[in-house]
């Protein structure tokens, strides 16, 4: 596993992946568009996940949706230390408002107040020289 100088896991950034993590990285969130039937994928991958299309582009997704599950960990995540700071940490299953669900780490909340249908809106943060990660912040529309 590679680590950052915070000793959080990153991520392996592979051709089909890496516009979504140079993206975040500058402060956009995208994702897969299937061309055919309009469908956005998470995560990325070759094809479509509703129609089977290979008709793929990477554009602006909604940055809005709101909390489908979520779990509080007390307890440092993955025995690294770098998630010290970051105790409770909050991860969650976000429908987004482009129809797509994907997992991601709910900041600036009190964990006790995060409730499944909770409005949630992307923000982007650098974890490395080539890569930034999506996070999700509470929103109130």
């Amino acid at each position: 596993m590679i680590v950052s100088k915070e000793n959080k896991p990153l991520p392996v950034i592979t051709d089909q992946t890496r516009p979504f993590w140079t993206a975040a990285k500058e402060g956009r969130f995208v994702m897969q568009k299937c061309q055919a039937c309009g469908t956005f994928n998470f995560q990325p991958k070759p094809w479509c996940i509703e129609c089977g299309s290979r008709d793929l582009e990477w554009a602006p997704a909604k940055p809005f949706g709101v909390v489908y599950s979520f779990t509080v960990s007390r307890s440092i995540a993955m025995n690294l230390a770098g998630w010290q700071d970051e105790m409770p940490l909050v991860m969650c299953l976000i429908d987004l408002d482009d129809g797509a669900r994907m997992y991601g780490q709910l900041t600036d909340v009190d964990p006790e107040t995060v409730r499944v249908g909770m409005r949630v809106a992307v923000h982007c943060e650098s974890i490395s020289e080539e890569a930034g990660i999506p996070k999700f912040r509470p929103h109130h529309d």
